[in-house]
């Protein structure tokens, strides 16, 4: 790396470190009703929260007239497809029940609601743990949009919200829940109208949800931050059972589990034992791990009954790294490594299933699988992600290959080009929104992830510049 780009470079991660810091510091809180989320403001959440609580602030109206016309209600380029039964009845009810007027790549494609159940009148068995309750409210507000009573649905929809008032810590499924029992005539269990103010960001918006176990856990990680909130918001955000969700009272899951137990394992080793013995627990028979775990009972004092749906690479990857990180590399981790051996694709990559692209999880299993000495998986790994530098990428994805190539000597001409594009890119948008996580209603961008993302590969190159 050449003397100018390495000034560049230094100056861009001071910044990422400094604004991860801010952010932590304003946005984190081991109070539950002080945290305010770092997801980015969400069109859907904003327009369905405000609704939701029967009564219009001014400036919610201003920040939904600036930045709800004419765009993707998501907030992003996206095409509901035909077996979108959920976003289907979403829309639905903006329009009908919200009276909000719909763009018309969106609004012409939606189905009558009549279709609508068709398409809903699916077992609800068939959901993981966090989407059941979504699934609930699109029916029975389905069935309100076409004037029929759904009592028992209701009830049901009555019986999992939580104590805090919420429905899976989520602002678009309690939104759309506190709508279906107001539908109905029914009053909510728990305030719901103060959980919704308490998520409410300044500006008057709403993000899709609250990310804190997520974020705090990548954030701490990096070691590049202040460590005590952090550590102090996951201890005080795992449930009874010691399971994380991706926030506080939302479901459990493996993904946010594994990520807690990275980040804590150093300061509270104890907790982290007891939370990988639950995932060990959950392991697949073909060695890998999944997402959702079934659950019975109301978060955060559910329990967990089977193993988990949804099969995923990236979270294989997050387990093994938090076993390994515990020193724990027996049966399960060889058979975890197995199942990743097994998943590689023949041109070198890992399939990731909850990131738009799939350098994401391809670049972190193959460091995995460098730390663990497994070296031709690793370099095959390498040689996709090399081919990635011919196309136009992201912030993130341009870091996660200076990571990826920063591990490895061979690669430093790779390296040089893709230190180069990462600073080419910040120039023309220094550390914008990537939309890049797999959320139900769209893609959402995680701001301190992706920070903690970027300081960390920024920090292991200049580590390596300067041996």
């Amino acid at each position: 790396m050449k003397e100018k780009e390495r000034i560049e470079v230094e100056r861009m991660y001071h910044t990422a470190r400094e604004t991860l810091i801010s952010l932590v510091d304003t946005n984190f809180s081991p109070d539950h009703s002080r945290r305010i989320s770092t997801l980015s403001s969400n069109t859907l959440a904003t327009v369905l929260a405000d609704h939701a609580l029967l009564h219009h602030s001014e400036k919610t109206t201003r920040w939904i007239q600036k930045n709800a016309q004419g765009m993707d209600i998501v907030g992003i380029p996206s095409i509901l497809s035909e077996s979108s039964s959920f976003m289907a009845a979403i829309f639905a009810v903006l329009e009908k029940v919200c009276g909000f007027s719909l763009p018309p790549l969106v609004g012409e494609r939606i189905p009558p609601v009549k279709d609508i159940v068709k398409l809903l009148v699916f077992p609800y068995s068939s959901n993981t743990s966090y989407l059941l309750p979504l699934h609930l409210a699109c029916v029975a507000l389905s069935f309100s949009m076409k004037g029929t009573k759904a009592d028992h649905i209701v009830k049901m929809i009555s019986d999992l919200q939580q104590p805090d008032g919420s429905w899976t810590d989520d602002v678009i499924i309690t939104a759309l829940c506190a709508l279906a029992l107001h539908q109905a005539g029914i009053e909510p269990m728990y305030n719901v109208t103060k959980w919704l103010k308490e998520e409410q960001l300044p500006d008057g918006s709403w993000a899709a949800c609250n990310g804190e176990v997520w974020e705090a856990s990548y954030a701490l990680k990096t070691g590049e931050v202040p460590h005590e909130k952090l550590v102090s918001v996951l201890e005080k955000s795992v449930h009874p059972n010691y399971w994380w969700g991706f926030s506080r009272y939302a479901v459990p899951d493996t993904d946010d589990t594994a990520a807690a137990c990275c980040a804590l394992q150093p300061y509270n080793p104890h907790l982290t034992d007891a939370a990988l013995k639950n995932l060990v627990k959950v392991q697949n028979e073909d060695g890998g791990w999944s997402t959702f775990p079934d659950i019975t009972g109301v978060v955060p004092r559910e329990s967990v009954e089977e193993n988990t749906k949804l099969k995923s690479n990236d979270i294989t990857c997050h387990v093994l790294e938090a076993l390994w990180r515990s020193n724990q590399k027996d049966e399960p981790f060889k058979r975890g490594i197995s199942h990743l051996l097994e998943a590689q694709d023949k041109n070198g990559y890992w399939k990731t299933t909850w990131w738009r692209s799939d350098i994401y999880g391809t670049a972190e299993i193959a460091s995995l699988m460098n730390q663990n000495k497994y070296t031709e998986p690793a370099s095959h790994a390498l040689a996709w992600l090399e081919k990635k530098l011919t196309q136009h990428l992201n912030t993130v994805e341009y870091a996660l290959l200076i990571k990826a190539f920063s591990e490895h000597p061979e690669y430093s001409d790779s390296l040089d080009k893709a230190v180069t594009s990462f600073i080419e890119h910040c120039r023309s948008g220094p550390l914008a929104p990537t939309f890049d996580s797999v959320y139900f209603a769209g893609l959402i961008d995680l701001k301190v992830h992706r920070l903690s993302l970027i300081v960390d590969s920024l920090h292991t190159l200049l580590k390596k510049e300067n041996v």
